[in-house]
């Protein structure tokens, strides 16, 4: 469903904060993720060594997502407020470590977050403010897009075909157009043959995956030998 045709909000274990009563104000906030450095200071020297960068990537701290809400529920009936108040923390808290949340305001992406620190209420009279924190990973999951052009970014997407009908064999690419290195699942009609990274899997019918089958940041090129349908899936993670 797009923006324009429900309440602005954002989704969360598996309900949409609308059916809360929950309206967003204008004042959310998202913390974008920080550089983590591990600094050392060599002895006798002015000189340090940042040692954050040892396996080649930048690493990242958590990032935090507040929605100030405002719920019409107040001092007027406190019955109905704290009703919907015990509503809304059971949706929030259900959930054990982080799962994912989709804000409105972004189709295109998601989060994996938690709600850790209490959310705060402000009674009015006929209406209340709650502020809700999540605390989230620092990389967003971005849908990987093929040559569907809806919500498309011409500047942070590539359209790419991602099914392809083999016979003999195959060379194509793939792009990935995250930030970090994003895990492949391959669907096969019949076994085939990957090459990858100079590797070679056998691949069986149905579906693919396991640790070594990566894709690396940008353009990766693949050969199947085999015949039949074979589709390509993954998801990107970017700052």
């Amino acid at each position: 469903m797009s923006i324009s045709s429900k309440t602005y909000g954002f989704t969360f274990n598996g309900r949409h904060s609308s059916e809360f009563d929950i309206r967003i104000l204008a004042t959310k906030q998202i913390t974008l993720p920080q550089k983590r450095k591990s600094l050392i200071q060599l002895p006798y020297s002015s000189k340090q060594v940042d040692l954050s960068n040892v396996y080649g990537e930048n690493v990242y701290d958590e990032r935090t997502i507040t929605f100030p809400c405002k719920i019409p529920f107040g001092r007027e009936d406190p019955y109905e407020l704290y009703n919907k108040v015990t509503e809304i923390t059971r949706w929030l808290y259900q959930p054990v470590g982080k799962i994912l949340l989709r804000d409105d305001a972004m189709p295109n992406y998601a989060f994996m977050g938690e709600v850790q620190t209490a959310p705060t209420l402000e009674e009015n009279y006929n209406f209340s403010k709650l502020t809700i924190t999540f605390q989230c990973d620092a990389y967003r999951l971005k849908k990987r897009f093929d040559d569907v052009w809806d919500l498309f970014s011409f500047d942070l997407d590539a359209a790419q075909e991602t099914e392809f009908d083999v016979k003999e064999f195959e060379n194509l690419m793939l792009i990935n157009t995250g930030d970090r290195e994003a895990e492949l699942t391959v669907t096969c009609e019949n076994p085939v043959d990957l090459i990858l990274n100079n590797q070679r899997y056998h691949l069986r019918s149905g579906g693919n995956s396991n640790d070594d089958l990566i894709l690396s940041k940008g353009e990766n090129l693949l050969t199947i030998v085999g015949n039949g349908k074979v589709s390509f899936d993954w998801t990107e993670e970017v700052i």
